[in-house]
């Protein structure tokens, strides 16, 4: 349902009104963070597909070990270990094509599990937002480099 509401939040559903979109997810393996790469896949799915975007979603996972280190992405073991992790989803951008829907330091989506002091919250959540920005820019790079080959081909 998390992944439902999140990819439904960032896609154009007026676009095409009469459509339906499925996405089917298939887990071949799982080594921890699992929901953040599920909608970052998704995601990068709906760009491949051409389905309009409000803008792009990119997702993380933040733990708090019980030493108060924070692991960002962590595997499944240490996922398994720690008192406390996020799933965070962040707009790859504060501006959207929208412009009612202009973000500033957005967040699309927070799940928590485990107990964690609201300081630790607000520290994973500067962290994620860092870690996200880097993915962010990743994300538009392989965008840019994969459209630049389509064009590439298709002359």
């Amino acid at each position: 349902m998390v992944l439902k509401k999140t990819l439904q939040s960032i896609c154009l559903l007026n676009v095409h009104p009469n459509t339906t979109t499925s996405i089917v997810i298939q887990v071949v393996n799982d080594d921890g963070a699992l929901l953040p790469c599920a909608i970052n896949a998704a995601c990068a799915a709906l760009v491949d597909a051409g389905i309009p975007l409000k803008h792009l979603a990119v997702a993380i996972c933040c733990c708090m070990a019980e030493s108060g280190h924070i692991l960002l992405d962590p595997s499944k073991m240490e996922e398994q270990k720690v008192k406390a992790f996020i799933y965070l989803v962040f707009p790859n951008s504060i501006v959207s094509v929208l412009p009612q829907d202009v973000k500033e330091h957005g967040i699309i989506t927070s799940v928590t599990h485990g107990a964690m002091a609201v300081d630790d919250y607000f520290s994973c959540l500067k962290l994620g937002r860092a870690a996200a920005a880097e993915m962010s820019d990743f994300l538009r790079n392989s965008i840019k480099l994969k459209a630049g080959n389509d064009l590439s081909r298709a002359g």
